[in-house]
């Protein structure tokens, strides 16, 4: 869903400059290009087109029929590019947030955006399933007759698999940043401490 796939670009930005926040800290631009680079090549090549699946694919779910009524999203020819922009400006504001904190040594400060993130994603998703557990066009789900998404093995296969492609790479990005942050040594003044 665009409303939860926006703000958890901004979470994995953030977690990025966390899984390399020692590197981050010594305010050497080499660590703040590379891991602003890995940031948008996971977002290039495993996140991003999730949403755009969803939308082109399954539009009554990705937007819940909250705030557009098409049964498309070819009826809103800006709605994709746009979100491609959004989706982005998050992705990179989430990474220049957590970069801020972290060189200000608010690690702490960092997790608790990411992490508050992922508790309101959850929110957003567990206490309205009647809409973003269906699928299905705007007047199905306005009459209640929008049909839930396992129900339909397509859309079920596709998000398993993008939550397996999402998640592993996800893993593996923030793992080997990790791995490289624990051979930098961080000197006392760039880690805030006097």
């Amino acid at each position: 869903m665009v409303q939860i796939d926006v703000p958890i670009a901004f979470a994995i930005g953030s977690l990025f400059a966390d899984a390399a926040h020692k590197q981050l800290q010594t305010g050497q631009s080499r660590y703040f290009y590379k891991a602003l680079a890995l940031n948008n090549i996971y977002q290039i090549f495993f996140f991003s087109w999730i949403p755009v699946y969803f939308v082109l694919n399954y539009f009554g779910w990705e937007t819940t029929h909250m705030w557009w009524h098409a049964d498309s999203a070819a009826s809103y020819p800006y709605f994709v590019p746009i979100l491609m922009v959004v989706f982005f400006a998050a992705a990179n504001a989430g990474f220049l947030l957590g970069n801020a904190l972290v060189r200000q040594n608010r690690i702490v400060a960092n997790r608790a955006v990411y992490l508050g993130i992922v508790v309101f994603s959850g929110i957003w998703i567990f206490a309205q399933t009647n809409s973003t557990f269906k699928l299905g066009t705007y007047t199905q789900w306005i009459n209640g007759h929008a049909p839930w998404f396992y129900e339909d093995s397509t859309f079920v296969a596709m998000l398993v698999f993008t939550l397996v492609v999402w998640g592993a790479a996800l893993a593996f990005f923030t793992l080997r940043l990790r791995k490289e942050d624990s051979g930098v040594v961080v000197p006392a003044s760039a880690a805030g401490v006097s």
